[in-house]
């Protein structure tokens, strides 16, 4: 009798039926596709097994109309093993006046300790 295969998820998935595309960069191409299951790092989603597939791609959810980067994990038949990716926030950009006023600070600072200096070789 075997034994079945010990879940390696950290955290539960639920289950969930809900409209998906899979757009990829390479052929800027959108493939339909249904999300079986969700979870907080990946998801479990169905679409035909002759549907090629990269080891990244981008999957929109129609309804909730977020668009996520996911790297697949696994592939079985018509389901696919994915796993959000995380990708580092853009930095703010810094407005034009705080960095003139940055830049003024830091003149301010050398002329200062050069005054410093010019002191204490006075002294």
């Amino acid at each position: 009798m075997a034994r079945p295969n010990p879940d390696r998820r950290k955290a539960d998935r639920q289950r969930s039926l809900l409209g998906a595309r899979i757009s990829t960069a390479l052929h800027m191409s959108e493939t339909e596709c249904v999300v079986r299951d969700m979870g907080p790092d990946g998801m479990r989603i169905a679409l035909s097994d002759a549907v090629p597939l990269p080891e990244t791609f981008d999957l929109h959810i129609v309804k909730t109309r977020k668009t996520q980067a996911v790297r697949m994990v696994w592939r079985s038949g018509d389901h696919v093993g994915i796993r959000f990716l995380r990708v580092p926030p853009t930095p703010a950009p810094i407005p034009l006046d705080l960095m003139r006023d940055l830049r003024a600070a830091r003149q301010e600072i050398v002329a200062l300790r050069a005054r410093l200096s010019q002191q204490e070789q006075e002294a």
